[in-house]
C-alpha cells in the first residue's frame, strides 16, 4: 500500500523504509603485515611480497614457461625432494644470496631468462625469507598470490575481483622488517587506492604507503636504500635489483594450491583470467 511517505521517514519510534533500497557496499579493507612472525589478521586473500628476489623469481619462472614451483623451508628438504622427484625438476634457491651447493640455479630472476623453466617438469625452491613467508600465509587457509613490482597491477586487479579484505605480507629480512618489501607493499596499496579510493587501511598499510610517498614513488630508490642491498651490489647482483624494480612487466598471478600433500605455486595469468 502506498504510504505517501518519502522513502525513509521517521516519526517518534516508527520508521518506514523502502525495502528495495540497496545497502551500501562495505568499504574494502587493506592490511599490511611487515613480518611473517606477526599475528596475521583474517582476510579474504593474501599477497606475499619478497621483491628482492624470491617473488620476482617466481613470476619470471612462469613468464618463461614454467609449470609449477614447490617451495620448502630448508636446503636439506629441497635436496631431498628433488632427489625424490627426479632430475627433470629444477632445484633453485639461495642462502646468503648465493646458490647452495648442488643447486641448478640460485635466486636470480635473470638466470631463468631464455625459457629455461619450460625445459623442466617443475621446480623445488628454498630461500632465506620468501619461502617461509609464502608457507606462513598458506597456513591461514586463504588464497595466496605471489606479488612483486613486475606483476603489481595484475595481482592487485585479480585480488580485488575476489576479495573485499586484502592482506599484504612482507617477507622481511632475517626476521626483521625490510625497506624493500615495505615499499613494494606501499606500491601495492597505492594501486588498490587508485581503484578503490575509499579503502580502509590498517596501520601497517599506512606505514607502507607513507614509505612509498617518502621516496616519491621511486621504487628503485627506495629498494636500494635497504641495508642488505649493499651486499647484493657487492656480489655483482645490482642488475637483479634493477630487474626486480621494473613495474608491470608481467600478467602472471601465481597462486598457491595443494599439490599432493604439499603447497605449490601454479601458473596463473591475470590477462587470461579476464577472458
Amino acid at each position: 500500500m502506498e504510504t505517501g511517505f518519502p522513502k525513509t521517514f521517521s516519526q517518534g519510534t516508527i520508521v518506514v523504509s523502502d525495502s528495495n533500497a540497496k545497502e551500501p557496499a562495505p568499504p574494502r579493507v587493506v592490511h599490511v603485515c611487515l613480518l611473517p612472525s606477526e599475528d596475521l589478521p583474517f582476510v579474504d586473500i593474501w599477497l606475499v611480497v619478497d621483491i628482492v628476489r624470491a617473488s620476482t623469481v617466481v613470476i619470471t619462472f612462469f613468464d618463461q614457461g614454467g609449470r609449477l614451483i614447490v617451495p620448502v623451508e630448508t636446503v636439506e628438504e629441497a635436496r631431498s625432494l628433488r632427489k625424490e622427484l627426479g632430475r627433470d625438476w629444477l632445484l633453485m634457491g639461495e642462502r646468503n644470496a648465493l646458490p647452495p651447493e648442488g643447486f641448478d640455479v640460485g635466486n636470480s630472476p635473470r638466470e631463468l631468462l631464455g625459457g629455461i623453466p619450460a625445459r623442466y617438469a617443475g621446480a623445488v625452491m628454498t630461500t632465506s625469507n620468501g619461502t617461509r613467508a609464502w608457507l606462513r600465509a598458506f597456513e591461514e587457509g586463504r588464497p595466496v598470490f605471489c606479488a612483486s613490482a613486475r606483476n603489481a597491477s595484475a595481482v592487485v586487479e585479480e585480488a580485488m575481483k575476489r576479495a573485499e579484505s586484502i592482506g599484504i605480507l612482507c617477507a622481511g629480512k632475517d626476521g626483521r622488517a625490510a625497506v624493500d618489501d615495505t615499499i613494494c607493499a606501499g606500491l601495492l596499496v597505492s594501486e588498490i587506492l587508485q581503484r578503490s579510493p575509499g579503502a580502509v587501511l590498517d596501520d601497517g598499510a599506512r606505514i607502507a604507503v607513507s614509505l612509498w610517498k617518502f621516496f616519491g614513488a621511486d621504487l628503485s630508490k627506495g629498494v636500494k636504500s635497504a641495508s642488505h642491498m649493499e651486499e647484493l651490489i657487492r656480489l655483482g647482483l645490482e642488475p637483479d635489483v634493477d630487474f626486480c624494480c621494473e613495474k608491470d612487466k608481467s600478467y602472471m598471478v601465481p597462486e598457491m594450491a595443494v599439490l599432493g600433500s604439499r603447497p605449490a605455486f601454479l601458473c596463473g595469468n591475470g590477462k587470461d583470467r579476464e577472458r
